[in-house]
């Protein structure tokens, strides 16, 4: 903390250099001549600057980088980076209303650059509004068809507009496009189990799961497995590993936000309550409040 504040104490110092370095020796003791700075060297101090918020977003100092980069985006508004930083440091505030206008300054600047459209969009879903959420991410698939993440992102905010269909969809042209994306191919399974395809579910589980080692999928099969056939030693285990790795996804509150439908969180809740269950349930709870 005592390196990061020095930092910033040494930036103001440049600044302040910075500044004094525009006023020329004074002509006479009442009337200095003041040089103001060039273009280019208003750009490159706010690029200077950026960069020193950025880190202090690293470090968790998002407040302090806000008002850096603040006064880095008077000094040149026409940098969309900086506009886009901003929008991150005003995130991780909480100041997520500010972090949207700070992009659309930044879609001005860029209005063909995909990344600004799916940033906001993730940001409409945190403020549970997934109908803009969608919005902004077909206009970044507009410009880049062929990106994996955007169509997740819009499969998970079809699943917050209850579009089971369309998420399952948006979830298949995501994993068709990279095949080890294992979060579409889970999702496929989130979203075939509420459409009552246990069968179909328990494939992609299993085939994420070959991907990634992830609780989320492990879990997930689990519970399906146990709906399938309720006396199977292989959801006891699987389910047991993956409360061990990842204890929130014991509560349903957790399972809500990672999208879970309605009846695979009951499912859960089924499996949780076999006596093989309770011991490592109980653990789970214990560790994740």
């Amino acid at each position: 903390m005592k390196t990061n504040l020095l930092k910033f104490y040494q930036l103001l110092l440049v600044l302040f250099l910075f500044e004094s370095s525009t006023l020329s020796k004074p002509s006479n003791a009442f009337f200095p001549k003041i040089n103001e700075p060039n273009e280019q060297e208003l750009k490159s101090t706010s690029i200077q600057i950026g960069k020193t918020a950025i880190q202090l977003i690293q470090f968790g100092q998002n407040n302090e980088a806000i008002k850096l980069l603040e006064l880095a985006v008077q000094l040149n508004p026409k940098e969309k980076e900086l506009w886009k930083s901003l929008a991150e440091a005003q995130v991780r505030a909480n100041k997520k209303y500010q972090a949207l206008s700070s992009l659309n300054k930044a879609i001005k600047l860029k209005p063909t650059e995909q990344s600004i459209y799916f940033r906001k969009a993730s940001i409409y879903m945190d403020l549970n509004d997934p109908q803009k959420a969608k919005f902004s991410i077909k206009k970044g698939l507009s410009i880049n068809r062929n990106n994996e993440k955007g169509y997740f992102q819009l499969g998970n905010a079809e699943i917050m507009l209850n579009n089971y269909k369309s998420a399952l969809n948006a979830f298949r042209i995501s994993s068709r496009i990279n095949s080890n994306f294992w979060q579409s191919i889970n999702n496929e399974g989130l979203v075939l189990y509420e459409l009552n395809n246990a069968k179909e579910a328990i494939l992609k589980f299993k085939s994420a799961l070959k991907i990634s080692n992830n609780a989320e999928p492990m879990l997930a099969l689990a519970i399906a497995l146990f709906s399938s056939d309720n006396q199977s030693i292989e959801s006891f285990n699987l389910a047991k590993k993956a409360l061990k790795s990842n204890p929130e996804y014991v509560l349903r509150n957790y399972q809500s936000e990672q999208l879970w439908g309605k009846k695979l969180q009951k499912s859960a809740q089924d499996l949780f309550k076999v006596q093989e269950m309770k011991k490592v349930v109980k653990e789970a709870k214990a560790k994740s409040q």
